[in-house]
């Protein structure tokens, strides 16, 4: 962790929250492609996006100082979707869920709305991998910690998943 991230969360710590929009800007794309993969929904995104920065901010006593943030909070933002997406399922009927979380019509952003669209050609697994990986540019290591898997699957789905978007795609 860089050394200004560093000077953040100690800052953090002290309860002083100067810097808050600074850190924002410098996580917030990893926390945003952790959540969006999982929900789909830009508005959905956005308010779990709020929930992950004040739970963060709110239990920043448990984090430690030398521990890698983004990777950190694009786990908060996988959990906190996965917690989302199994109560709207139980709140749901299953064909309103389907709509729900199928549709991208909500999203707004163009780039965004590219990305999910190739994302899409994935399977759950190989689209988490390259999410936290190449979006968030987290380490294997790291991305195996966070989704529980062996090191070696998560390269073969790494490499499995460029394969199927290189054909689809190009280079």
């Amino acid at each position: 962790m860089g050394k200004q991230m560093n000077e953040i969360i100690k800052a953090f710590k002290q309860k002083n929250y100067e810097s808050f929009d600074q850190f924002y800007e410098m996580t917030n794309r990893q926390v945003y492609y952790a959540i969006i993969q999982i929900v789909k929904d830009d508005e959905v995104a956005a308010d779990l996006m709020q929930e992950v920065y004040m739970t963060f901010l709110e239990k920043i006593d448990q984090f430690r100082l030398d521990g890698n943030v983004y990777a950190y909070l694009s786990m908060m933002g996988r959990n906190t979707s996965i917690n989302y997406y199994h109560k709207q399922k139980r709140e749901v009927h299953s064909d309103e869920l389907l709509e729900t979380f199928e549709s991208e019509e909500k999203v707004v952003d163009k780039d965004v709305s590219d990305i999910l669209s190739l994302l899409n050609l994935l399977n759950k697994d190989q689209r988490e991998v390259v999410v936290l990986h190449t979006i968030n540019n987290l380490k294997f290591k790291e991305v195996a910690e966070i989704m529980d898997k062996p090191l070696g699957t998560v390269l073969w789905l790494h490499s499995e998943a460029i394969k199927i978007l290189k054909t689809k795609v190009g280079d």
